[in-house]
C-alpha cells in the first residue's frame, strides 16, 4: 500500500499540481482523440478550444464566487442565530483527501478502476477526464477508514461509491445531452447528480397521479413577462433581492447601492448572459471527439450502445433555468436551515455552489424552475440533517490533517460534501459495528447488482424516468441505426 500513496503523491504532486485542471483535461482529451483515430490536427485543436473555456470558466466563476460568498455570509449573520457546527466549504474536503494516505492511493487506484470499468463495460462513461472530483466520495471512504480503523475497509467503499457515481452518470446521460445540448458528455461530480433519484421519483409520481404540473421555465417565463423575463433581467431581480438582503442594515446609504448591491446584481446577470457562449467554446473541443464516437458506433466499428465523457459540472452551471434554480434554493435551505428541528449547521461556505448542485434536478424536469426548487428544497434539507451527523467525523478527519477550528466553533464540516446521501447510507453500511459490517456491504453489492442488471436489460425505461423523452432516448440507443 506504501506503493499507491507514493505514485499517488507523485501523480499528485507532479501532474495535477503542476497542470492543474486546465491543461491536464485537454491533455487526456487529445490523447483520448488519438485512441479514437481522431486526426491529430482535429485532436489538437479541441484541445485547445476546451483549454480555452476551461480558463474563461475560471475566470468567471472565480469573480462571481467572491461576490456571492460575501453576500451569503451577510444573509447568515442577518439571521441572528448561531450553530455549532460550522460549514467551512468543499476545500477543506479536498485538503482531508490530499492530505490522507487512502486519498492519496486513490488517485492511482480509481483511474485504474475507472478504465478497467469502461473497457468491460460495467459503465459506458469514461471517468478519467474528471478525476479532480473523486474527493467528493473519497472523503465518505475516508470516514469509513476512520470509524473501523481498516485501510482496507475503506478502500473497498471507495471503490464501492465510485460505482454509485458512474451509474448516476450513465441513467442521467441522456436528460442532461437533451436538455443542456451536449452530445457525449455526463457528470461525474456526484454532489450535483444525485439529486435527479429524488427528482425522478417525483417526476414518476407527479405522472402517476396526473398531476397538472406549472410549467414555470425560463422560456415560459420570457412570455409572460417579455423583457422582464430575459436571462439579464433574471439575473438583475435575482441579485437585487439577495444583495438587500445582505446589506439590510445600510439600506439606506447610496454608497451601499453604488458598490454593493449594483455590482453585485450585474454580476449575476453577466453570468447568465455569459456563461452560455463560453460553455459552448468548451464543447466545442469535444465536437470531434463526439463526432468520431457517434460515427463509429453507427457503423458498426464500435459495438457499444454509448461512450459518454465525464466532465466537470461547470459545462451546465451558467444556464438560466439552473442558475435561477440556484439562487432560489440559497434562501430557502437557509430558512429551512433555521427552522427545522435538531440541525447544527447553517450553510455558509458552500451555499453558493447551489447552482451547481442544481443541475441533476434541471436536467430531470427539463427546465422546470418549480419542480427542480421543490426537489431541491426536499433533497437538501435532508442534508443538513446528514451534515449534523457526520460533523464529528469531518472535524476529526480535518484536525488529523493539521486544520485547525474557526473561532467559537464546536465542529466544522463542507455541507458541499454532504450532500450525497447515497454515499453517505454506503459509509453508515461499511462502517457497521462488529459482523454488521459485513452484512450490510453484502446487501450494498447486491442491491447495485440487481440495480445494475435492470438497468443494461431496461435501458430505455431508466432513461426515460430519468428525464430523457422516448424520442431522445431511441436516439441516444441508436435505435434507427439497430434497425437499419
Amino acid at each position: 500500500m506504501d506503493f499507491l500513496v507514493q505514485a499517488g503523491t507523485i501523480f499528485k504532486n507532479q501532474f495535477l499540481d503542476v497542470f492543474g485542471v486546465t491543461i491536464l483535461v485537454p491533455i487526456v482529451i487529445f490523447i483520448l482523440s488519438l485512441a479514437l483515430r481522431v486526426p491529430a490536427k482535429k485532436g489538437a485543436r479541441a484541445a485547445i478550444f476546451m483549454a480555452i473555456g476551461l480558463t474563461a470558466f475560471n475566470l468567471i466563476l472565480n469573480i462571481l464566487w467572491g461576490q456571492l460568498n460575501t453576500v451569503m455570509v451577510l444573509i447568515s449573520g442577518n439571521i441572528g442565530k448561531t450553530f455549532d457546527v460550522v460549514d467551512i466549504g468543499w476545500p477543506a474536503a479536498a485538503a482531508i483527501v490530499y492530505s490522507n494516505g487512502l486519498g492519496m492511493t486513490y488517485f492511482i487506484v480509481g483511474l485504474v478502476w475507472n478504465l478497467v470499468l469502461f473497457f468491460t463495460r460495467v459503465t459506458d462513461t469514461f471517468q478519467p477526464t474528471d478525476i479532480w472530483n473523486y474527493y467528493y466520495f473519497v472523503v465518505w471512504g475516508i470516514m469509513v477508514q476512520f470509524v473501523t480503523g481498516s485501510f482496507v475497509i475503506g478502500l473497498l467503499a471507495c471503490l464501492f461509491m465510485n460505482l454509485i457515481v458512474l451509474f448516476i452518470a450513465d441513467f442521467l446521460a441522456p436528460a442532461l445531452q437533451e436538455y443542456y445540448g451536449y452530445e457525449g458528455l455526463t457528470c461525474t461530480c456526484v454532489c450535483v447528480t444525485n439529486i435527479a433519484i429524488l427528482a425522478g421519483l417525483l417526476r414518476w409520481i407527479i405522472n402517476k397521479l396526473h398531476i397538472k404540473e406549472v410549467q414555470l421555465s425560463p422560456e415560459k417565463i420570457q412570455e409572460k413577462l417579455g423583457f422582464l423575463g430575459e436571462p439579464a433581467m433574471i439575473g438583475i431581480i435575482m441579485g437585487l433581492l439577495m444583495g438587500i438582503v445582505a446589506y439590510w442594515g445600510e439600506i439606506g446609504s447610496t454608497v451601499t447601492w453604488g458598490t454593493k448591491i449594483f455590482p453585485f446584481a450585474l454580476t449575476l446577470a453577466a453570468m447568465l448572459v455569459i456563461y452560455p457562449t463560453v460553455s459552448g467554446m468548451f464543447v466545442k473541443g469535444l465536437i470531434p471527439v463526439s463526432q468520431t464516437l457517434n460515427a463509429r458506433v453507427r457503423s458498426g466499428k464500435m459495438n457499444r450502445k454509448a461512450f459518454n465523457i465525464g466532465i466537470d459540472p461547470a459545462v451546465y452551471f451558467g444556464e438560466t433555468a439552473t442558475l435561477t434554480t440556484g439562487l432560489l434554493l440559497i434562501p430557502i435551505l437557509i430558512i429551512t436551515a433555521v427552522f427545522l428541528p435538531g440541525n447544527r449547521i447553517i450553510p455558509v461556505a458552500d451555499i453558493p455552489a447551489m447552482p451547481f448542485m442544481a443541475i441533476g434536478a434541471v436536467a430531470v424536469f427539463k427546465g422546470n424552475i418549480l419542480n427542480a426548487t421543490i426537489t431541491g428544497t426536499i433533497w437538501y434539507s435532508i442534508v443538513h440533517y446528514i451534515a449534523t451527523d457526520t460533523a464529528g467525523y469531518f472535524t476529526q478527519m480535518a484536525e488529523t490533517a493539521g486544520q485547525t477550528l474557526p473561532e467559537g466553533a464546536t465542529y466544522i464540516t463542507s455541507w458541499c460534501v454532504s450532500a450525497i446521501p447515497p454515499c453517505y447510507v454506503v459509509m453508515k453500511a461499511f462502517s457497521a459495528p462488529g459482523a454488521m459490517k459485513f452484512i450490510l456491504m453484502a446487501v450494498c453489492v447486491v442491491v447495485y447488482v440487481l440495480a445494475l442488471w435492470h438497468f443494461k436489460t431496461h435501458r430505455k425505461g431508466w432513461f426515460m424516468f430519468f428525464g430523457a423523452s422516448e424520442e431522445y432516448a431511441d436516439q441516444y440507443m441508436n435505435v434507427e441505426a439497430a434497425q437499419a
